[in-house]
């Protein structure tokens, strides 16, 4: 607390003369529902990654669909779970596809090429990569994997971005998918689209039209950027009916947090009492999240 300014000016000088290197991430376990492995950077490096970030941002943004959702201002999770009941409203039959293990799968070649395109300025490339190389070996741990829940085969080994740095999170969410939703609007020509990260929903009303559009984005996603889905033959389903997405239950009439947010949420204030909990800051941080869902 007493000498960040220092540590500042030592961050900005190692960074000046290119000597600036990352010092690793802590892994902390999560269950929150499933099992993540958040990855963890030293204060000092996050300082780095969130002035990284934050140059970065703005560039990527210039060529961002407004189908995608996710980190951007003006936009949430909130307003792409409206657009999805108007999109639900106004079309006959939905499809929601998610990227198989979409952080660990992410390919740091193909990402490394994405960015060379986009940024001129070789110092700040290469301090981005060492952020990348500094978590590759993130998902070749075998407690890691085993406790995320990777197959064997899949990811490869020395692919990934660590979930828990801020680079990660706007380079997965505004870059390396960015190139599918031009696809799917301009090529595909998909009538209802929105992206949550690697959450894709789209809309038609033809049940022919979203199988083509399945096996296509299939084909892109494998192709361009060596990624799998999770449910390759995800079924069509009917918008008289409700779709799943986001935390929330959609229909045409509106829509509601799922039971499991619910649940969540009972679980965080009935640890109250038990002390597991510390005290009512604890609590309100813990519960923020769930309420926000459960209030929408």
């Amino acid at each position: 607390m007493f000498c960040r300014e220092q540590i500042l000016a030592d961050i900005t000088a190692a960074l000046r003369d290119d000597s600036w290197r990352p010092s690793g991430f802590e892994i902390v376990w999560v269950r929150d529902p499933k099992p993540r492995a958040i990855a963890r950077a030293p204060i000092s490096d996050r300082v780095v990654h969130a002035a990284v970030a934050m140059l970065l941002e703005p560039v990527l943004l210039r060529s961002a669909m407004p189908e995608s959702y996710a980190c951007r201002r003006e936009a949430g999770a909130h307003r792409a779970v409206i657009a999805l009941a108007g999109l639900v409203r106004r079309h006959r039959f939905a499809l929601h596809l998610d990227v198989r293990s979409y952080f660990p799968s992410i390919d740091l070649d193909i990402l490394s090429d994405l960015l060379d395109r986009r940024i001129r300025d070789d110092r700040f490339l290469a301090v981005l990569n060492r952020i990348l190389q500094g978590g590759a070996d993130v998902y070749r741990n075998p407690g890691v994997r085993a406790f995320a829940r990777l197959a064997p085969d899949w990811p490869p080994p020395g692919r990934g971005l660590p979930i828990g740095a801020y680079t990660s999170q706007v380079l997965a969410t505004h870059l390396y998918l960015q190139g599918l939703d031009h696809h799917v609007k301009r090529a595909l020509k998909v009538p209802g689209y929105v992206r949550y990260v690697d959450d894709l929903f789209l809309f038609g009303d033809r049940r022919a039209d979203l199988r083509r559009w399945r096996r296509q984005v299939r084909e892109w996603l494998l192709t361009e950027r060596g990624l799998l889905l999770k449910h390759p033959e995800a079924p069509m389903l009917s918008c008289h009916g409700h779709l799943d997405g986001l935390g929330y239950r959609i229909t045409r009439d509106g829509w509601r947090a799922r039971p499991r947010a619910l649940r969540r949420l009972r679980r965080r204030v009935a640890a109250l009492p038990t002390g597991r909990v510390a005290g009512l800051e604890e609590l309100r941080c813990s519960i923020a999240s769930s309420a926000g869902v459960v209030l929408f």
